[in-house]
């Protein structure tokens, strides 16, 4: 009853399984040989289609996502921290008050200095002053050397008259037609006249040092101006350092973004020396953000700027996105004498779902050949178990596949290879067929690819 029942399981699989199979057998032999717990001398091959398809060449490339703007904002004034006014991920705008500082110390910088030039304003004033008198003094200097020179002229006169009435009287005395007391007269008013002359003169000259001395004053006065107009000019620039260092103590975002780091807190003091200590990180327009990926030097002379680019993130396992080469910086990097590049490539964000710092694995498109017929490179290593032995050194030179067509045994066919993307490569040949199925292993059980025995 048993033996019954087995042979009638083995006749209804016999029977069914062309119609359940999207391959058939040549003989019997070879469907019972598919049957559990029946061997078979046939091998399984692993099998992958003819696909046609662009041949893209990659460079893998790691890296981290960047905002294309990122600022760091410091402070170069040393003080308390008054007001905290933003936080972490706070969006601001250009110009806005990120933090104050305690503003009293500069405050009473700024009302001293201006009193300083309130004061070397006061100096200028008094010294143009000064020399609008030394100009009037000049002026009346030189009026009164024309008073002078008058005076001059006449005692001149008068010594001209003194002279003529003393020859005249000594021509009488010598005719004894004038008294010898006359003639003495006459000598003591040309003596006199000659000495108001000489005095005259000398005052006229003494007049010319005054005129000189008024100049000088007049030059000296202007020197004077020049000197304090300097310090209000020293004053004035002293004012505006201060009030220049009164508004720093405001600490305003340079540019439009957001608040991606902030080390400091209220209350906290800043103690700056030589280097201003950074205080804010903002991140810039995060819709475009920057990959620098590191390129081996193996590789780095195939990226070209302006190459496509897509990459992967942690975060986001299933989904990939675009980038594009923007600059290779000619800096090396070097660690444990591996030597790199820095590749910058750029990417949108729109969603915003990328986020400074995320680790990326790009894949940089170096080239890509047109939609050609691709084959595993599997399948230009494969050689059947019997023939690999008999093969001879030309025909294993030579490109070939092998394909399953209507029977079991698989065929070889001549193939010219171009180029692969180190997983599938391009072929060209006459006689392959796009229905046909590629061998690309044997004894593969449990493949993902198609099994065929």
């Amino acid at each position: 009853m048993k033996i019954l029942l087995v042979n009638s399981l083995i006749l209804s699989s016999v029977v069914a399984w062309p119609a359940t199979s999207w391959w058939h057998a040549p003989n019997t032999g070879t469907m019972l040989a598919s049957l559990p717990g029946i061997a078979s001398s046939e091998p399984d091959y692993v099998t992958s289609s003819v696909k046609v398809e662009d041949v893209v060449k990659t460079i893998m490339a790691t890296g981290a996502l960047i905002p294309s703007l990122n600022v760091e904002v410091g402070s170069v004034l040393s003080g308390q921290i008054a007001k905290l006014k933003v936080d972490f991920n706070d969006k601001i705008v250009k110009g806005q008050v990120l933090a104050e500082l305690d503003p009293r110390t500069f405050e009473l910088a700024v009302a001293s200095s201006q009193a300083a030039l309130e004061g070397a304003r006061a100096d200028l004033r008094a010294a143009e002053v000064r020399l609008e008198r030394s100009r009037i003094q000049a002026k009346q200097t030189i009026l009164e050397r024309s008073m002078l020179a008058t005076r001059v002229d006449r005692a001149k006169v008068a010594f001209d008259v003194a002279d003529r009435e003393y020859k005249r009287k000594q021509w009488l005395l010598e005719r004894n037609a004038a008294p010898a007391t006359e003639v003495q007269d006459s000598q003591s008013r040309l003596d006199a006249a000659n000495a108001a002359l000489r005095e005259s003169q000398v005052i006229f000259d003494n007049q010319a040092n005054a005129i000189d001395a008024a100049n000088a004053d007049i030059k000296r006065a202007m020197a004077d101006i020049g000197g304090l107009r300097a310090s209000v000019d020293k004053a004035s620039a002293q004012l505006q350092t201060a009030l220049t260092e009164l508004d720093r103590t405001k600490i305003k975002s340079p540019v439009d973004g957001v608040i991606v780091g902030r080390s400091i807190t209220e209350g906290q003091t800043l103690a700056t020396g030589l280097e201003a200590k950074t205080l804010f990180t903002i991140a810039g327009d995060l819709s475009h953000m920057e990959i620098n990926a590191r390129v081996d030097e193996s590789d780095i002379a195939k990226i070209k700027v302006g190459q496509n680019a897509t990459f992967t993130v942690d975060s986001f396992p299933g989904r990939t996105f675009e980038a594009t080469v923007r600059q290779i910086r000619m800096a090396p990097q070097v660690l444990q004498n591996v030597v790199t590049y820095t590749v910058v490539l750029t990417t949108e964000n729109p969603d915003y779902a990328l986020l400074p710092g995320m680790t990326v694995l790009a894949k940089i498109v170096t080239e890509r050949t047109p939609a050609s017929m691709t084959v595993p490179l599997a399948a230009l290593r494969f050689r059947p178990q019997a023939e690999a032995a008999a093969t001879s050194d030309k025909n294993a030179r030579q490109a070939s596949l092998w394909v399953l067509r209507s029977g079991h045994q698989p065929r070889r066919i001549s193939v010219v290879r171009g180029d692969d993307n180190g997983t599938n490569v391009a072929i060209k040949s006459d006689e392959l067929q796009a229905a046909d199925r590629i061998v690309i292993g044997e004894n593969a059980q449990g493949s993902d690819k198609d099994v065929v025995r």
